[in-house]
């Protein structure tokens, strides 16, 4: 299409994944004020840029003499793709990449308005700047060279993707692993909270029985207190299976938070702060 040839389309691919991958790796390591090797995958390439990059052409190409439309164009191109994309990554992995739940005229916190304006500059700054320099570089390559090259990445592509989303599927497991925890651990605390509530009053309340009912009450505090302790080895037990469980998930996932510092779950009995301190410090 656009007069290239798949494997010309690839080479498109590979450079902007590649700039797309500088450009937020630089990004974010100076707001962190670390190097950051940014992205979904381990090695030097964003994805969502190349797609974004390629989407963008598909639309803005045929246009590409009317700055208006490639702005038009590749803004709608690129924000529909930015948001099926978060969408997806939220309902597979359960964490969300990117969050503009807080900037104006924002949808699902998926997409807003001023990232699609800057999708729409990008648009024109591909199409203006950079598309011809790149065009130039892969139309001059030997048509088997650029086939040996773009199999070698395909291959190398493919291994990363299949790594990157074991460590993103890792990461799921100890977010779901740490809800049901969570849950389980409020439940238990509640009762223990029932349980010791129950005693101060029936403390306070024995003073004024019988010396005769003593007995009878001493054994029923003796079975609180039984079942108190019951509990809370059970608490400490959950916690510890859960410390173990989590171990095995835990080296991988601490690579995608490491790419990803901004990474998080939207729910709201989840503090995903002290989720992200778990994975990275234990």
């Amino acid at each position: 299409m656009y007069h290239y040839s798949i494997f010309q389309w690839i080479a498109f691919f590979i450079i902007y994944c590649f700039i797309g991958w500088v450009f937020e790796s630089v990004y974010v390591s100076i707001e962190h004020k670390k190097w950051v090797n940014r992205g979904f995958m381990n090695g030097p390439f964003l994805p969502i840029y190349g797609f974004g990059a390629i989407i963008m052409l598909f639309a803005a190409l045929p246009v590409r003499g009317n700055l208006f439309l490639i702005f038009l164009f590749g803004m709608l191109a690129a924000t529909a793709l930015e948001y099926f994309t978060g969408w997806a990554i939220e309902k597979i992995f359960k964490t969300r990449y990117w969050d503009y739940t807080y900037q104006p005229f924002n949808v699902d916190g998926y997409i807003c308005l001023g990232c699609s304006l800057m999708w729409g500059l990008c648009a024109i700054v591909l199409l203006k700047f950079l598309h011809g320099p790149a065009e130039k570089i892969v139309l001059g390559i030997n048509s088997t060279a650029l086939i040996v090259a773009d199999g070698i990445f395909l291959c190398y592509f493919l291994w990363d993707m299949y790594v990157s989303v074991r460590q993103a599927i890792d990461l799921r497991k100890v977010i779901t692993e740490y809800i049901r925890n969570n849950e389980e651990l409020q439940r238990l605390q509640k009762r223990v909270d029932v349980l010791i509530a129950f005693m101060n009053e029936d403390k306070e309340n024995f003073q004024n029985k019988l010396e005769a009912r003593k007995a009878e009450r001493e054994e029923k505090r003796e079975e609180i207190r039984a079942e108190l302790d019951a509990l809370k080895a059970d608490i400490n037990g959950k916690r510890e299976a859960f410390h173990e469980k989590i171990h095995t998930f835990q080296h991988r996932a601490r690579k995608v938070l490491k790419r990803n510092p901004s990474v998080h779950a939207k729910r709201q009995h989840l503090t995903f702060d002290e989720l992200k301190e778990l994975i990275t410090k234990r």
